[in-house]
């Protein structure tokens, strides 16, 4: 393995940690943190405008370099490639939840969570809100899933059994 590879391996690990981190440290820290402050909805917008700027180009990263690990290490990504072995199918997977991580952040981003917000100054109907709790959730899973499948990628694609 060439020495590309494994910088492209620990900077893919590194805005892995940065994404799931950062959707950690939010519901973790920052909102039990702010939970009576005057200044709440601004806060939480700020911290998520914030956080979405990062977020995209940490995704962007991710792509990159999960596409650019899988070359240095010599596959193809072809229909046998994905069908043929094991290591190809938790690929094929790996890309199927990035793919609903995408189109989830981008509901998250654009739709939810800038409404959830007008919600919460209006005092209005909360459904948007628990949309935007429930999308930033759900996508907290898939990270971690996506995280459990890039160890069993690293470890030679085997599942355990």
């Amino acid at each position: 393995m060439s020495i590309w590879y494994f910088l492209s391996v620990w900077l893919h690990v590194i805005l892995a940690a940065f994404w799931i981190g950062g959707m950690l440290f939010l519901p973790l820290v920052i909102l039990p943190g702010i939970r009576n402050h005057p200044d709440r909805i601004r806060i939480l917008y700020d911290t998520g405008i914030r956080f979405r700027f990062f977020g995209w180009i940490v995704l962007a990263g991710l792509l990159v370099t999960g596409l650019l690990n899988a070359r240095l290490r010599g596959f193809t990504l072809n229909a046998d490639f994905f069908s043929v072995s094991n290591y190809g199918r938790l690929v094929a997977w790996k890309i199927g939840i990035f793919t609903l991580i995408l189109l989830l952040s981008g509901a998250h981003d654009w739709v939810f969570g800038n409404k959830a917000l007008e919600e919460m100054q209006e005092a209005a109907d909360q459904r948007l809100r628990l949309m935007a709790r429930w999308s930033g959730r759900i996508n907290l899973l898939l990270g971690c899933m996506m995280a459990f499948l890039g160890l069993l990628l690293s470890r030679g694609g085997q599942l355990p059994g």
